[in-house]
């Protein structure tokens, strides 16, 4: 979720609500160490949380240059795509969880997210942490590096990266703390990991229209659906790979190992890159009030009680989007209606005039 990192320090700072949010996502880390919060109201609170942070980082790496966002944009041929990779990717990992040592298998995942989850963290509270004391303008070292050899000079691209002595301080420590995690297990440090990888994809993750963002919730729809219900495969792997890939909810205390109810990463990060569609949708309007952000949050909110009550009266698994789909599109769907815009919400599109221009030109080439 979490790509390569060019540059150590963010070219502005974060939103205050940015910030508010990170802040409450660090006391939701903290808190749960010292008293027991009930894993239904825990899941209910961090979701969220998560959902809601991440869509204000990603309101702000959308107001950058083009040049300085990291946003990758999913089109329409990404959105069909994505179950039919995702199903064969979660199958080989059914496979390898089944086939290979867990001892063999804890190793490489260990390393694997080690090095991951230090850039994830980094890029998660790096900036806010550098405006918030004021490190922006320490002396910065930069590099870059001409590693396209095999392209012609003029079409070369550099990878150009810079950081400041607090860069590498604060890495340093996102650094221990994955690794960390990769040695202990700690519920607490998975929980770290997983929460900025959710927050760095929502930010990074952007839907190149409501339709696109309809493909895609839609065909997850079914993914999930087939993969709980109709066979072992996604629980086995929820549970079998040791991995920061879900948020855990314990159930006590003071007690090795401590029992866990879990939500997978994509339960977040599905849903809450359709929220931060509907709260750029508000952003391009102008409307202060966020209405189609505020609902979506709130419907996001109701799928994931759905979900843990019929998960609490069938003592069973549950696929998490069968119930949030729905609850995420219909909300959008009866915004736009009961403010007579639905023509405008269904047709709205998140990318630049001259991006949507090409994108046509080569489906008319296609056609032809």
């Amino acid at each position: 979720m979490v790509l390569a990192h060019e540059r150590m320090s963010a070219v502005s700072g974060p939103s205050p609500s940015s910030n508010t949010g990170l802040a409450l996502v660090g006391a939701m880390l903290v808190i749960p160490q010292l008293t027991l919060i009930h894993p239904y109201l825990h899941l209910l609170l961090m979701a969220p949380l998560l959902v809601w942070t991440g869509c204000q980082g990603a309101i702000t790496e959308a107001a950058k240059a083009r040049g300085d966002s990291k946003i990758e944009t999913v089109s329409k041929k990404d959105a069909m795509q994505f179950p039919l990779i995702g199903s064969a990717a979660l199958f080989s990992l059914y496979l390898v969880v089944k086939l290979v040592k867990k001892e063999y298998l804890d190793v490489l995942i260990s390393i694997y997210f080690s090095v991951l989850g230090a850039f994830s963290i980094f890029s998660t509270i790096s900036p806010a942490l550098t405006a918030a004391l004021s490190m922006g303008g320490l002396k910065r070292f930069e590099f870059s590096f001409d590693y396209q050899l095999w392209k012609a000079k003029d079409k070369r691209e550099k990878l150009a990266f810079g950081f400041t002595m607090f860069d590498v301080a604060v890495f340093a420590t996102c650094a221990a703390a994955s690794l960390a995690y990769a040695v202990t297990k700690k519920w607490w440090l998975n929980n770290l990991l997983g929460c900025c990888f959710s927050i760095q994809a929502i930010e990074m993750l952007a839907l190149g229209s409501y339709a696109i963002g309809c493909i895609l919730l839609c065909g997850l729809f079914v993914y999930d659906v087939f993969w709980v219900f109709g066979t072992e495969v996604m629980v086995s792997v929820a549970k079998g790979l040791n991995a920061p890939v879900k948020i855990l909810f314990p159930k006590a205390l003071g007690v090795t190992p401590v029992p866990c109810s879990m939500l997978g990463l994509g339960d977040i990060v599905i849903p809450g890159i359709f929220v931060a569609l509907m709260l750029r949708l508000d952003v391009k309007k102008g409307y202060a009030s966020q209405p189609y952000f505020v609902t979506n949050m709130v419907a996001y909110e109701l799928g994931l009680a759905t979900t843990v009550a019929v998960m609490h009266f069938f003592d069973a698994a549950q696929p998490a989007l069968l119930y949030l789909v729905p609850c995420c599109i219909g909300a959008s769907l009866l915004t736009g209606l009961a403010r007579g815009e639905l023509a405008a919400v269904l047709n709205f599109s998140t990318m630049p005039i001259e991006d949507a221009a090409v994108a046509s030109t080569e489906a008319v080439k296609k056609e032809d």
